[in-house]
């Protein structure tokens, strides 16, 4: 962090110390797990309880807008997880600039003391000043990061689209049909969608061209010396455009670094973080496998039945030699296919692929298996396919793409999404 001296003169070092798991955790939620031993780094200077900085969160919550130093107006809620919650808001600018933005306000709820809290909003800061330098089509951009009354803050790009995880939901497959003539929806589902034994999945194509995008992002995240941390289909977007772009860097860490946080999401983590041992490039490549795999069957590696973590790791530890019999028919016949899902899912980081690139445009890569998609005849634009679906789910008051639950509850006429 050397060039990141003048905004914090002594980097956090971060470790992954060998503690316990979190009882009565979701599986697919960030898991934060304080270190024993935390030093505060340049706190505000008016000290605040967490009573204090509680009741701050909330009331920006309540308030749905920020004044100082720089003011917002939340829109609407984007998604909420044990960092905090992520807003669409608008960046109210001098003479009458109004801007639109996704601003993520961080919970001090998960720290035992202000010190903690502070703490980690440095690391996320000077994460930010990071990340800001990093150009690429598959990651979304982070602008800024601020604190008001205490409360950190981060202004990001904000994407209109939808994430992987409501993708992989049937939320808004009705939504979408009520909107599309005839033709059009054959389109979608004969290129995108697939109900091979009454399932909802992706198709090959879609998930092959999905899965490369998001590794790319990681090549360029991990070519910056940074690890995501927290792969997941919710912290992939897929935007009007086509566009894959990872997002949520809130737990991302530059490699090498000890920290005083376990990161990820237990359900798409890698074997050696669930061991508390230290991770790399492979671990981020190890969640990335989980979720093609999800893509693929169209439903996670568990039924959310387990929430024990030693049982995951024992599901995840048994999943090479299972892997072909819990993938769908038409996907265990592209057995190149296959051998590269196992590849990244590997329990031993050795025996995984060891960089992004070489898993999308290696040798023994995805991009092998585009080319044979492409000898078949099996190829199409899937980028545009992916724009044109999701265009038939803009909500006609706000101009973005929308997909809520109960949205089709609440449609009115086919000429409108939500009325």
């Amino acid at each position: 962090m050397n060039d990141n001296q003048e905004i914090r003169k002594d980097p956090i070092r971060i470790s992954l110390g060998g503690k316990r798991a979190m009882p009565n955790r979701s599986l697919d939620d960030t898991v934060v797990e304080p270190d024993e031993a935390v030093s505060a780094s340049s706190p505000p200077k008016a000290i605040m309880s967490m009573e204090q900085l509680r009741s701050n969160y909330e009331t920006i919550l309540k308030a749905g807008a920020i004044y100082y130093p720089v003011a917002y107006k939340f829109l609407r809620e984007l998604g909420r997880g044990r960092q905090g919650v992520v807003f669409l808001g608008l960046r109210q600018g001098a003479r009458g600039c109004v801007t639109e933005h996704a601003i993520k306000v961080f919970d001090p709820a998960l720290y035992r003391t202000p010190e903690e809290y502070w703490t980690d909003m440095g690391r996320i800061a000077s994460q930010v000043s990071r990340l800001q330098a990093i150009q690429s089509p598959y990651i979304v951009s982070r602008h800024a990061y601020d604190e008001t009354y205490g409360i950190g803050y981060s202004q990001m790009e904000a994407i209109d689209g939808v994430d992987l995880r409501s993708f992989l939901s049937t939320e808004h497959l009705e939504l979408a049909r009520r909107n599309c003539s005839r033709q059009e929806w054959e389109r979608f589902t004969s290129t995108i969608f697939n109900f091979e034994d009454d399932r909802f999945r992706l198709r090959l194509g879609v998930v092959v061209y999905i899965l490369r995008r998001i590794l790319r992002g990681l090549e360029r995240l991990h070519d910056a010396n940074f690890l995501h941390s927290d792969v997941k289909p919710g912290n992939v977007m897929i935007d009007r455009l086509g566009n894959v772009r990872l997002i949520d860097f809130g737990r991302a860490v530059m490699a090498g670094e000890r920290v005083t946080f376990l990161f990820g999401s237990p359900m798409y983590m890698a074997p050696e973080t669930h061991r508390r041992e230290p991770g790399g490039y492979y671990s981020d490549l190890y969640s990335a496998g989980l979720v093609g795999v999800e893509m693929l069957r169209g439903e996670p590696l568990t039924d959310g039945s387990v929430s024990d973590e030693e049982e995951l790791l024992r599901t995840k530890m048994d999943l090479p030699d299972k892997l072909f019999e819990i993938l769908p028919h038409s996907v265990r016949r592209r057995r190149f296919l296959v051998r590269i899902l196992r590849r990244l899912v590997e329990p031993d980081p050795s025996a995984r692929f060891q960089t992004a690139r070489e898993a999308e445009s290696g040798d023994d890569g995805l991009v092998v298996v585009d080319k044979q998609f492409t000898k078949a005849g099996m190829d199409a634009q899937y980028g545009r396919e992916l724009g044109d679906y999701l265009s038939k789910l803009v909500d006609t008051r706000t101009q973005r793409v929308e997909v809520q639950p109960g949205d089709v509850a609440r449609q009115g006429s086919s000429s409108g999404i939500i009325v």
